[in-house]
Parts: structure tokens; sequence; C-alpha cells
């Protein structure tokens, strides 16, 4: 699984051909504490994983399970947040196919009350994670 240091990294990236220190701005964080995080020596916060996750536009709870993962000593709460994880990646995953699928077939779509697909910018699949028993 991805480390959060590897999703600063793709952002960092995706930033183009800019300065490290204006990457840092743009992030929010100082280029020292952006130093560390790419290093290991410290885990991004909260905030810094979702300014990370907006250019990478994914979804801050992500990036920042990746960080609380990383950031557990308990052994029952990394298991925790790795499982959210991988539900997140599950969920992220039957997005795409539902999207396609109407795409693919509009017919599909306006059996379900979706007349125009030309003007969609978005589309969100939601599930709740919690267990129900």
């Amino acid at each position: 699984m991805k480390r959060s240091s590897d999703y600063l990294r793709e952002a960092l990236e995706a930033m183009g051909d800019i300065s490290q220190n204006q990457k840092a701005k743009k992030l929010g964080i100082s280029s020292g504490g952006m130093s560390m995080y790419l290093s290991g020596e410290r885990i991004m916060d909260n905030y810094a994983c979702m300014m990370v996750a907006q250019v990478l536009g994914l979804e801050g709870i992500e990036v920042i399970a990746a960080a609380q993962m990383e950031r557990e000593k308990s052994e029952e709460r990394r298991a925790f947040w790795e499982e959210l994880r991988k539900k997140l990646g599950v969920l992220g995953l039957a997005g795409w196919v539902a999207g396609a699928a109407l795409l693919a077939h509009p017919e599909a779509a306006k059996s379900i009350g979706i007349n125009d697909l030309s003007n969609i910018d978005n589309l969100y699949y939601v599930k709740s994670c919690t267990d129900q028993n």
C-alpha cells in the first residue's frame, strides 16, 4: 500500500516545473516540513494530507488514512486504517465501473432518470463503510 510520502511525491510531480519552495507554499507547508515528510522523518498532518489529495484529485480521507496507518502504534488501530483503505479502493473502483457503464450505455442512464450525460462533470458513488450487525 502507498505511504503518505508516496502521495506527496505524486502531488509534487503533478505540480509541474516550479520550485520546491513554490510547491511547498501551494501545499501550505514549510519547505523543511516537506523535506521531513519526504524523508519519513515526520508524517503529514491532516491539513497537508488534504492539500496533497486536492492536487491529486483524490478524496482527502484516502491520504489521511495512509498517514494515520503509519502514525498508529497499536496493531489493532493500524489494521482499522488498513481495512478502511481497502474499502476506499473498492468503492473507488465501483464508482469508475458505474460511471463507465452509464457512459457506455446511455439507455441505462435514461432508465434511471439521467437524460443527458453530456454535461456531467463528476460522478460520485457513495456507500457507507460501517458494519451494521
